[in-house]
C-alpha cells in the first residue's frame, strides 16, 4: 500500500472518527414539555399539555425499580454490559432473518432506540441501522446507563398522545411510576414496542398476552416469586386514558405563564391544598343563591415563609368568572388596613389600645365617612374602634398619624399595588380606597408580623423561590397589641365555640357597594388570607366580611393544625394611664390605671380637666368663690359629648354655673361638624337637576338644646337635635352663625363655588 493510500485512509479514519465523536448533539431531544406542578411531597398536583400536543412530562434522574427490571427483561436483557450495541442480539438478529428472508429483528437496544426517538423515528434501512449503532455507542461515552434509561423511559411513545413514562402512569393508572404494581409497570414496559396496535381500552387481548409473557419472563428470571406473579396475572389492564390531577389549576395557570414546559416542586401541601380547595368550591356553591360566584383563599406559613395552600378561585366547571386566579387581581381593600393603621398609632405613642377617639358626623371636603352601622357613638376606645371596624374613628387616626406616612409605611410593609401617590387616594385609604392583590395582602401581613416571628426565614413564592424582604417594619410590641384586641373580635354564629382554646387574632373587610367581603387573621403559625366577591365586580347585598368570608376564614383554619399564638418579644413599659380617658395620666385624671403602653410612651391626657364646685354644686371660678372644692372631669368636645350620651354613654355633663361666678367664661358648647373653616363647597344636583342646598352641621354638648343659625344677619332657621339645616347659598364668600339658648354662639367662613353645568 502506498504513502497516498495509506494517507487517504488516515484521512478517512479521523474524518469518521470527527464523524462519530460529534454524531450526537448536546441536546439530543429538542421538544417541548408538559408543565408538570408537584406539591411538597413530590405529588402531582397538576399538569397542562405541551406545546405540540402531547403528554410529555420532563426527564426525571431516575427509573422506578419495577419498571426497569420490566424494561430490561423485555427490550434489552444485556442493557447494563453492552457498550450500546449487543452483539449477541445483533447475531442472532442477522441470522434470523438472512435463514427466514424477511425483518424478523432489528436487534435494536435501549440506547439505539434512544438515538433513534432522538431522530423523530427515520424509515427504517440498514444505512440507518447501521448509524444509529455507530451514534449508540458514541452515546454510551457520554452518558451514563441509568442517564440512557431515564431518556428512553422520557421519551418513548405509550400510545395516542402519551409521551414518557411519568405521562404514561398518571394518564393510564393515575399515580406516579415509583407507585406502580408489578403488572402495572409490565403493561407500560410492552407498551412502546408497538404503541400504534396495542393501544389500552382496544386491543386489550393482545396487550394482555404481551404483559402477561412479562411477567411469566420475571418470574423466571426470579423477579417475581409466585405469589406476586399470580397476583400480578389478576390485575386488570388500563382503560381509556384518565384526566390528571387538577388540585391546584390557578396555581398550574400561574406556572404555564412564568416557567412553561417545567416540572416544579412547589411548596404546596397535597393535602391542605386538596382540603382547602373543597372547601371553597363549597363555599362558592352555597353562596350562588346570592349570585356570589367566586372565592379565593391563602395560607403562608410563618415558621417556613412557605405557601402551603393557594386556592386562586373555585374549581368547579360552569363557574362566572372561575378560571380567573382571584389571588392575583386587585380588589378594593375595605377595612382589613386598621390593624396597621392602629399598630402605626400605637408605635408613636399617639394611642394606645383603651385612648378615646372621636366617632360623630364628619365630613372632609366632598368626602364623608360613616359607619358600617350609619350610627356614632361620640367617642369610643382604639381596641372598640378596631373590633367594631368604626370607619369615622380610623379616619380620624389616619388624619392624627399623617396620610403620606402612612401611605409610605404600607407601601415599605409590601403594599406596592398602591402605585399612586397618597393624595390620589385620601383618608378612604383606610377604608377601601385602595386596590391590592390578596396575594400582596398575605405578604404584606405576613411582612408585618416578621417581628413577632424572629425565626421567620423570608417569605418564598409557591414556586419555592425568595421573595424580596420588605423595606419597612414596624415595633413587634405595636403590632401585638393590635393583635391582641384582634383576637376580641366576635366570631360568626357558628363557629363562636370552635376551639376556645386556640386563640386567633383576624380582622374582616367590606368595600363600597359590597363588591368584595375579606377576612386576615393568624393563630400564630398560620397566616389565612380569603376573599369573596365576583370576578366581575358586581356587588351583592350581604356580601360583607363577617356573613361571607369570615366563615370561609375559619373553615380554612380548622383545617389546619393548631398553631401557638405568639409571645411578647420585648419587656412592654408601664405607666399610669386614666382610666377614663386612656392616655397618660396628666395631673386632673381623678383615676388612673397601671397599664402596658406603647414602646414610645402614650401622650398625656387633655381631656381631663379641674372644675370648681361651690357648697350647692354650681361650677364657679375659684377667684371669685375662694371655699370652692376642686374636682375634676372628663369634659368631651361639645359634638363628642352630644353622640356619646345619645348612646347611653354613662359620661354626664359638667354642673350648671353660678351666673354670678362665671367671669365672662365662654363654653365650648358647640361645635362646627360641617362645613370647616375656609371650606369650599360646590352645590350638587338633584337627579332631575335641581340645585341642593349646602348641608350645614353643629354638635351640641346639651341633649335638649336649640340652635339659630344666621348668614351674616340673615335668619335661616333653627333647629332641635340632630343640629342639621340645608339652606340654599349663593356662590360667593359667607359668614355663618349658629347660637344656641344659652348665648353660645359660634362662626365659619366658607366659600359656595359655582355649580357644574348640566351635560346636553
Amino acid at each position: 500500500m502506498g504513502r497516498r493510500s495509506r494517507k487517504l485512509i488516515a484521512i478517512s479514519g479521523a474524518a469518521v472518527l470527527l464523524w462519530w465523536w460529534f454524531s450526537v448533539p448536546a441536546t439530543l431531544f429538542d421538544v417541548p414539555h408538559s408543565t408538570v406542578l408537584e406539591s411538597r411531597e413530590g405529588q402531582l398536583l397538576g399538569a397542562r399539555i405541551a406545546a405540540d400536543g402531547q403528554w410529555r412530562f420532563p426527564r426525571v434522574d431516575s427509573v422506578s425499580t419495577k419498571f426497569r427490571q420490566a424494561i430490561l427483561a423485555f427490550e434489552d436483557e444485556r442493557f447494563e454490559w453492552h457498550p450500546g450495541v449487543d452483539p449477541v442480539a445483533l447475531a442472532r438478529a442477522v441470522y434470523l432473518n438472512v435463514t427466514r428472508g424477511e425483518v424478523v429483528s432489528g436487534a435494536s437496544t435501549l440506547t439505539m432506540q434512544v438515538v433513534r426517538l432522538s431522530r423523530s423515528n427515520p424509515p427504517r434501512t440498514y444505512v440507518e441501522k447501521l448509524t444509529e449503532m455507530f451514534r449508540a455507542v458514541r452515546l454510551e461515552v457520554r452518558h451514563s446507563k441509568e442517564e440512557i434509561l431515564a431518556l428512553y423511559a422520557a421519551h418513548a411513545p405509550f400510545g395516542g398522545n402519551v409521551v414518557g413514562l411519568e405521562a404514561a402512569s398518571w394518564r393510564y393508572f393515575g399515580r406516579g411510576s415509583w407507585d406502580l404494581s408489578w403488572a402495572e409497570s409490565a403493561a407500560l414496559a410492552v407498551l412502546p414496542n408497538a404503541p400504534s396496535t396495542i393501544l389500552p381500552g382496544r386491543s386489550d387481548a393482545a396487550f394482555l398476552a404481551k404483559r402477561n409473557r412479562l411477567l411469566d419472563k420475571l418470574l423466571g428470571r426470579g423477579v417475581l416469586d409466585s405469589t406476586e406473579w399470580h397476583l400480578a396475572r389478576l390485575e386488570p389492564l388500563p382503560r381509556e386514558p384518565l384526566a390528571l390531577p387538577q388540585r391546584a389549576p390557578h396555581a398550574l395557570d400561574r406556572l404555564v405563564a412564568e416557567r412553561p414546559g417545567e416540572r416544579v416542586q412547589s411548596t404546596l401541601a397535597a393535602v391542605w391544598q386538596r382540603d382547602v380547595q373543597h372547601i371553597v368550591d363549597q363555599h362558592v356553591r352555597a353562596s350562588t343563591g346570592n349570585e356570589v360566584h367566586n372565592a379565593a383563599a391563602m395560607v403562608v406559613d410563618l415558621q417556613s415563609g412557605e405557601v402551603p395552600v393557594y386556592v386562586g378561585n373555585a374549581s368547579m366547571p360552569g363557574v362566572p368568572g372561575g378560571a380567573i386566579d382571584m389571588l392575583r387581581v386587585p380588589r378594593s381593600t375595605g377595612s382589613i388596613l386598621k390593624p396597621f393603621l392602629f399598630a402605626s398609632a400605637f408605635e408613636e405613642g399617639r394611642l394606645g389600645p383603651k385612648s378615646l377617639v372621636p366617632d360623630v358626623p364628619t365630613r372632609i371636603g366632598n368626602y364623608t365617612p360613616r359607619n358600617f352601622d350609619r350610627t356614632y357613638r361620640g367617642a369610643v376606645t382604639v381596641e372598640a374602634a378596631l373590633r367594631s371596624s368604626l370607619n369615622i374613628p380610623a379616619v380620624h387616626v389616619l388624619r392624627e398619624v399623617g396620610l403620606k406616612r402612612f401611605h409610605h409605611q404600607l407601601r415599605s410593609l409590601g403594599f406596592t399595588d398602591l402605585r399612586e401617590d397618597a393624595d390620589h387616594y385620601g383618608l378612604a385609604l383606610i377604608l377601601g380606597g385602595g386596590e391590592v392583590r390578596p396575594l400582596q395582602v398575605a405578604r404584606t401581613y405576613a411582612n408585618w408580623l416578621k417581628p413577632l416571628c424572629p425565626e421567620l426565614p423570608g417569605l418564598r413564592t409557591i414556586f419555592g423561590e425568595p421573595i424580596r424582604a420588605s423595606e419597612g417594619a414596624m415595633e413587634g410590641e405595636a403590632v401585638f397589641e393590635a393583635l391582641e384586641v384582634m383576637t376580641t373580635l366576635v366570631r360568626p354564629r357558628a363557629w363562636e365555640h370552635w376551639r376556645p382554646w386556640r386563640r386567633v387574632a383576624w380582622k374582616t373587610g367590606t368595600s363600597f357597594g359590597h363588591r368584595d367581603a375579606w377576612a386576615v387573621g393568624t393563630d400564630g403559625r398560620w397566616l389565612v388570607v380569603v376573599w369573596t366577591g365576583n370576578a366581575d365586580n358586581e356587588g351583592r347585598p350581604g356580601l360583607i366580611g363577617v356573613e361571607s368570608s369570615a366563615p370561609l376564614f375559619f373553615e380554612v383554619m380548622n383545617a389546619l393544625p393548631d398553631g401557638a399564638f405568639f409571645e411578647r418579644q420585648t419587656a412592654a413599659a408601664q405607666a399610669e394611664v386614666c382610666a377614663q380617658s386612656g392616655f397618660k395620666a396628666g395631673p386632673h385624671c381623678a383615676r388612673s390605671e397601671v397599664q402596658l403602653t406603647p414602646p414610645n410612651g402614650l401622650r398625656s391626657c387633655a381631656l381631663c380637666q379641674p372644675i370648681w364646685l361651690n357648697d350647692r354644686g354650681e361650677r364657679v371660678m375659684k377667684s371669685c368663690a375662694p371655699d370652692a372644692r376642686d374636682t375634676t372631669w372628663l369634659i368631651l368636645p361639645a359634638s363628642q359629648q352630644w353622640y356619646y350620651r345619645q348612646q347611653g354613654g354613662p359620661l354626664p355633663s359638667p354642673p350648671a354655673w353660678n351666673p354670678s361666678c362665671r367671669s365672662g367664661h365662654q363654653e365650648a358648647a358647640m361645635e362646627w361638624l360641617y362645613p370647616q373653616w375656609g371650606e369650599v363647597i360646590q352645590r350638587t344636583r338633584d337627579w332631575d337637576g335641581r340645585l341642593g342646598g349646602v348641608v350645614l352641621e353643629v354638635g351640641h354638648r346639651e341633649v335638649e338644646s336649640t340652635v339659630f343659625w344666621y348668614e351674616d344677619d340673615r335668619f335661616l332657621g333653627q333647629t332641635s337635635p340632630p343640629h342639621q339645616l340645608e339652606v340654599p347659598l349663593a356662590p360667593g364668600p359667607h359668614r355663618l352663625h349658629a347660637l344656641d339658648g344659652q348665648g353660645n354662639r359660634i362662626e365659619v367662613e366658607i366659600t359656595v363655588s359655582p355649580p357644574a353645568a348640566l351635560a346636553e
